[in-house]
């Protein structure tokens, strides 16, 4: 399941992606763990390195999300690391905690497993420890709890709401369209397809993907594929025919969100212990978007009601529970 937990950061996808009525029809299964282990088999981590940024900065993202999720969390327990990957010629900016269930280098196989015209959508990811694994998107920026080496998945469905909210032509979810496909099919892909149209979108962009790039697709894993074909089969027409098949791992990227302004972490004194002070705060890092890269333009997630489940709904989309 998903739920969400942060303070608001500014958060509103076009009224659009945050429909909050669930969808009356049975599941398929429980939960989509079951296509895991195709999909880790079959995207490939894309050739990378990564580097840790000096002291004393962070994403703005990381910082507000992480004072403001649940409990709060110390910024000066945040290491910020570029990580370079084969395929674009900018790198990404992501947030680990010391205390993250997965480390950089998992996060970094992980995240490059998304084919990069799909990662191309994705401005920061954040990573923080919790009493359980969740994870939630707002603004194009994911924040993963206690996420490990296996969340491709997770991670793919995340990915999943931004190509909703602005890779294709139209926002897919909130469309007449979407819902006329979902009522031609008897079930949903599993639970938590039901909580909204646009978690529906995301599961079933999760199936798209396994259907399109791992041999034998859907059917040679589920048996009842045909009762939530025209939910997966609708995803993969669109991602083909508005996006380029973006779904697809291959190619370069051409485009980037702006990362978010880069700040110096707070320096009062709960923040200190020891570690670093203001004196030693690195050169602040260049994060511009090289010139031969068109900058996609951000839309704002709605929080909304989107999930069932829902303990706190202040940040991006429902929150993500495993």
């Amino acid at each position: 399941m998903y739920k969400s937990t942060y303070i608001a950061l500014g958060i509103s996808l076009l009224a659009a992606l945050a429909y909050p009525q669930k969808i009356d029809k049975p599941a398929l299964q429980p939960n989509l763990d079951y296509l895991l282990e195709g999909l880790q088999e079959n995207f490939s981590p894309a050739a990378h390195t990564f580097d840790v940024w000096g002291e004393g900065w962070i994403p703005q993202f990381c910082l507000d999300a992480s004072e403001s999720a649940d409990n709060g969390f110390n910024p000066a327990d945040i290491k910020t690391y570029n990580i370079k990957y084969d395929d674009c010629g900018m790198p990404w900016v992501v947030c680990v905690h010391k205390d993250s269930l997965i480390s950089i280098e998992g996060l970094a196989d992980i995240f490059g497993r998304v084919p990069v015209a799909s990662r191309s959508f994705i401005r920061h990811i954040l990573s923080l420890p919790a009493d359980h694994g969740s994870a939630a998107n707002g603004g194009d920026n994911v924040a993963l709890f206690q996420i490990g080496d296996n969340g491709f998945q997770v991670l793919l469905h995340e990915v999943a709401h931004s190509l909703d909210a602005h890779a294709y032509k139209e926002p897919l979810s909130p469309s007449d369209r979407w819902q006329s496909e979902v009522d031609k099919d008897s079930a949903i892909p599993d639970n938590y397809a039901g909580a909204s149209p646009a978690e529906c979108v995301a599961q079933s962009t999760v199936i798209a993907a396994y259907n399109a790039f791992v041999p034998g697709g859907y059917p040679s894993i589920e048996p009842r594929w045909e009762e939530v074909r025209h939910q997966y089969e609708t995803v993969q027409t669109v991602q083909r025919e508005d996006a380029g098949n973006i779904l697809i791992p291959g190619g370069q990227c051409r485009q980037r969100l702006a990362n978010s302004e880069t700040v110096a972490v707070p320096t009062g004194k709960r923040l200190l212990r020891g570690r670093w002070a203001p004196w030693r705060r690195s050169e602040k890092p260049d994060t511009s978007l090289g010139e031969d890269l068109e900058v996609i333009e951000p839309v704002d997630f709605d929080n909304g009601s989107c999930g069932d489940d829902i303990e706190s709904r202040s940040w991006g989309t429902a929150r993500q529970h495993l």
